[in-house]
């Protein structure tokens, strides 16, 4: 019972702390349990604040490492960078749905049972549509992911004040996504500059059960609503080096973003409550801005070399919790393509491509002093056909994340993106002839 005593009273510190000043991340333990019994779903790490945030686009770059920042929207979109969506063809509308399968495997200490030290997952990521409105302006508006946080583990807490462990099991599904307008518009011949306009929205749900042998559970129930506004800027230029060799360049800043939030708190023992709480949190959690730029290369308008930096200056905003903060991330990507051309009826496009891509990124997660860092290489493959307007992209990703030191986790994952594409006229002035 005294276990059980220590961890209410620690709730409700921390429901306190979150009230009475600017809110936190959200003090779990996942990466503070000294053992870990079962695994699975997507990550341990996303237990964290607004959990793991999405490097992918899903969409053509995938398969290049991600890089794409200088890469132009034409039959195929680039959500990288909204600058792109002025290089849509003219009169055309372009579709797309995105899904991944991922498979991760975790190894350290902290795991106790290997042989179920895996899990997998399928999830619908993307719906995207745009248009090519008039000859140098594009636009495009759907629905993309910000972050993620999926996990499920029992773990032995440490009571705050106290010398015991209590063992507990911990549980949290949630999303945050991004529903998003952006314009592009070509400026002279060689550089174009979109706006990207999104609001941020989704859910993060927590459960914490402190399990005892002599007195009933202790269950808390965490809900978590957020949502508020963002933006991002795009530049892209264009200029051809050589009659063979065209050079490319690209640029975005994305905005700060405050995210308010609906927070909720429920703590029951068995079943009677103990505490349940509902209240608005203003400014519950903010995103930095962020800077990326890339360089990109195609030599006779189908081997393509592409590379991009992103930083986001995340210490500034002093996130600090027991045994972890976060620091300023950066991302790596370089990727190559192949994409030998043909022409059907006086119009030409790529007959398919082949890609290969690699990428290292500094999260913006310090764990005891270590810098939780991802590394990855991809292959993509991808073809549109002709006569229907379906086009299929394709990529594979084997990465690892973390490592085993001091009781951390290493992440071994496998992942499948699989983007279908539609286009056709949505005007037309005269016959159709593609």
């Amino acid at each position: 019972m005294q276990i059980i005593k220590l961890s209410y009273r620690f709730i409700m510190q921390q429901l306190n702390r979150r009230v009475m000043l600017k809110p936190v991340l959200l003090i779990q333990a996942c990466l503070l349990c000294s053992s870990v019994v079962a695994q699975n779903n997507t990550s341990p790490y996303s237990i964290l604040g607004i959990g793991d945030i999405e490097k992918s686009s899903f969409d053509r770059t995938t398969g290049m490492g991600h890089a794409g920042l200088a890469l132009p929207s034409y039959r195929y979109l680039n959500h990288s960078n909204p600058a792109s969506y002025s290089y849509l063809e003219d009169r055309f509308f372009h579709f797309e749905l995105s899904t991944r399968f991922r498979s991760v495997g975790y190894s350290g200490e902290a795991i106790t049972d290997g042989t179920n030290a895996t899990s997998s997952d399928m999830q619908f990521k993307k719906a995207a549509l745009a248009i090519k409105l008039k000859s140098g302006w594009g636009a495009s508006f759907g629905v993309l992911p910000v972050s993620s946080s999926n996990y499920s583990f029992y773990g032995n807490k440490n009571i705050q004040g106290s010398n015991l462990f209590a063992n507990t099991y911990y549980e949290g599904t949630g999303s945050l996504n991004k529903v998003y307008l952006a314009n592009a518009f070509k400026v002279g011949k060689k550089m174009s500059l979109g706006v990207e306009l999104s609001y941020l929205f989704g859910q993060k749900n927590e459960e914490e059960e402190v399990l005892s042998n002599v007195s009933a559970s202790l269950l808390t129930k965490r809900n978590v609503f957020m949502s508020g506004p963002s933006f991002k800027l795009g530049w892209q230029w264009q200029t051809q080096v050589h009659k063979n060799f065209l050079l490319s360049a690209g640029a975005t800043f994305s905005g700060k973003t405050s995210l308010n939030a609906v927070y909720s708190l429920e703590v029951r023992e068995e079943e009677t409550p103990i505490v349940k709480r509902e209240e608005d949190q203003p400014g519950y959690f903010t995103i930095p801005v962020s800077y990326a730029g890339g360089l990109a290369l195609t030599y006779k308008k189908a081997y393509t070399l592409a590379f991009d930096y992103t930083s986001q200056p995340w210490s500034n905003l002093q996130y600090k919790g027991f045994g972890y903060s976060l620091n300023n991330s950066n991302r790596y990507s370089f990727g190559l393509e192949y994409a030998p051309k043909k022409v059907f009826r006086n119009i030409e496009y790529d007959a398919y491509q082949l890609q290969a891509g690699a990428f290292r990124h500094k999260t913006y997660l310090n764990y005891k002093g270590h810098q939780l860092t991802e590394y990855g290489i991809t292959l993509g493959a991808g073809t549109m056909l002709t006569r229907s307007g379906l086009g299929l992209n394709g990529s594979i990703e084997l990465g690892m994340r973390g490592n085993v030191n001091n009781g951390m986790i290493k992440e071994k994952y496998t992942s499948f993106n699989l983007t279908i594409s539609y286009r056709d006229f949505w005007y037309t002035l005269g016959r159709r002839y593609d």
